[in-house]
């Protein structure tokens, strides 16, 4: 902000500058026994007074940025000034109830409740910016189907096929869609389009702990990889899953989770059932920056997170200032959050202790 003022103020000098010089500035005769111009001092104050003033006028009544909430805008730009999400999601309500048709706002809004597992409000949320662009946009559009998918809910199933089905056509190659019209597929038994999509998500290259829960869905359905006859060597199948990732090891910004489950929800988790332990960057769908798999019989235990575990090729860790750490119990053995999973949350501000504890409290609506 501190910047943008100041090259506003170096704009209006050279302004300024460019009509004050002419005006104040004595004009030789251009004849003999001429006269010389003499020079308009008048008007130069005139206008000296009246530009730099005319230009904040103008620019406040065009200018859409909520001068007297700051604060509204450090809340939109992915949780960086830190905050817990119920506050992020207040600081987006705000600016929204002032600004309705504001299309990222609603975006973010949408995205931030579904980091926070609230599915039936990112639908809200989402229509709101799909209506607003009149279902044209692509990415609103695919976030919306996301949110509908996630929700489980039978009814919404539709709507979600035919977002994602019309994203498809227009791009084979989109993932998010790829993977979500998977999940469906492998929801209603439609095991040869799952495989299908799964397969042509790894063709993607994508990094190693995406490729690790392709396998794993590939395993659940009972499935190899195409051109593999076996799963690749270091990979470990369903048995070693996220796990490995706890093998590497760690480099850069390290965060230390200690995960542990509420004595009154310790009796639902058996034996065996996968546990999630991600990071990303609040209010930011789609793959986490860093996750891990272990096991309930793990806990409790400390899952170590560094830039090591990076997900995302070019994103680590110490990309982001602030970051959601989430420990899910996943009934389902999937990465995908489904209704019923229990979990437990968590922020974590870069240079603060890597030391962080999760108690897994709650059940996922």
């Amino acid at each position: 902000m501190t910047t943008f003022l100041i090259l506003c103020a170096v704009m209006v000098v050279a302004a300024l500058a460019l009509v004050l010089v002419p005006l104040l500035r004595n004009r030789p005769a251009t004849a003999k026994g001429e006269t010389p111009a003499p020079r308009s001092v008048p008007l130069a104050v005139v206008l000296m007074l009246l530009l730099p003033l005319g230009a904040t006028l103008f620019y406040g009544a065009t200018s859409n940025f909520p001068w007297d909430n700051p604060a509204a805008v450090a809340g939109a730009g992915h949780a960086q000034t830190g905050g817990s999400m119920d506050q992020m999601v207040t600081q987006l309500q705000e600016r929204l109830a002032k600004n309705p048709a504001d299309i990222e706002g609603w975006r973010m809004l949408g995205r931030t409740y579904l980091v926070g597992g609230r599915f039936d409000d990112a639908v809200g949320a989402l229509e709101k910016a799909s209506s607003i662009t009149g279902g044209r946009d692509p990415v609103v559009q695919i976030d919306l189907a996301e949110a509908l998918v996630l929700t489980e809910r039978p009814d919404q199933q539709g709507r979600a096929k035919q977002i994602i089905d019309a994203t498809l056509a227009a791009d084979p190659s989109n993932q998010k869609a790829l993977w979500y019209q998977g999940i469906m597929a492998a929801r209603s038994g439609d095991k040869q389009t799952a495989v299908t999509n799964f397969n042509k998500l790894l063709a993607q290259n994508p990094p190693d702990e995406i490729r690790q829960i392709l396998l794993e869905q590939l395993s659940q359905l009972g499935a190899l990889p195409e051109g593999a006859g076996q799963p690749p060597a270091g990979m470990g199948g369903m048995g070693a899953g996220m796990g490995a990732a706890q093998a590497v090891e760690p480099a850069g910004r390290t965060i230390r989770v200690a995960v542990s489950v509420d004595p009154s929800l310790a009796a639902r988790v058996k034996p065996g059932t996968p546990v999630f332990v991600s990071a990303r960057e609040p209010g930011i769908p789609g793959p986490p920056i860093a996750a891990v798999r272990i096991s309930s019989d793990d806990l409790p235990t400390t899952v170590v997170l560094s830039d090591a575990n990076s997900m995302i090729e070019g994103r680590n860790l110490s990309s982001v200032n602030q970051v959601q750490l989430v420990a899910r119990v996943a009934f389902g053995g999937t990465a995908v959050p489904a209704a019923g999973d229990l979990v437990g949350e968590g922020l974590q501000e870069k240079g603060a202790s890597p030391d962080v504890s999760l108690v897994i409290s709650r059940a996922m609506p």
